[in-house]
């Protein structure tokens, strides 16, 4: 099976069809950041490296090591990130008591939070913090989730 290494691409099985993962970071408390790349598939596209310079739907937190070895994903490429940089901010919802008060801004590097009550342009690029499992991201790989759908 092997290590997985950054630009390495996984696939990864939906009801609605194949998703790509392109593995980008690795954060020592997190795990692994992937690139989740546009589209669901029938088959596998023949040029997975065109697929791969393509803008990602979102970035996200995900155990991809502990998929790969669990085979819930499959290496299926490699396309080397030289122009990735881990993103500075990412977000997520803030919640108290069930009530919806904003969005933390999130800074990856210092975890330092900021409060917002509504997200600016900008902001609403942003993905999500936190790690998802696979039960999770296929569930929204199915659902057609964007960072759009989410503000």
């Amino acid at each position: 099976m092997g290590k997985i290494k950054t630009g390495d691409i996984f696939e990864i099985e939906t009801s609605k069809g194949k998703a790509y993962l392109h593995y980008a970071f690795k954060d020592e408390t997190n795990g692994e950041l992937i690139r989740v790349l546009p589209g669901l598939y029938s088959d596998q596209p023949k040029n997975l490296k065109e697929l791969a310079v393509e803008d990602e739907r979102f970035l996200v937190f995900f155990p991809l090591s502990a998929a790969n070895r669990k085979k819930i994903v499959k290496k299926v490429g490699h396309h080397d990130l030289d122009s990735f940089a881990r993103p500075e901010y990412m977000r997520v919802e803030h919640y108290i008591r069930g009530k919806f008060l904003g969005w933390h801004i999130i800074n990856t590097d210092t975890w330092e939070r900021d409060l917002v009550k509504e997200l600016d342009d900008c902001q609403k690029k942003l993905s999500p913090w936190g790690i998802w499992n696979d039960t999770l991201l296929i569930e929204r790989l199915e659902e057609d989730w964007t960072l759009d759908s989410w503000c």
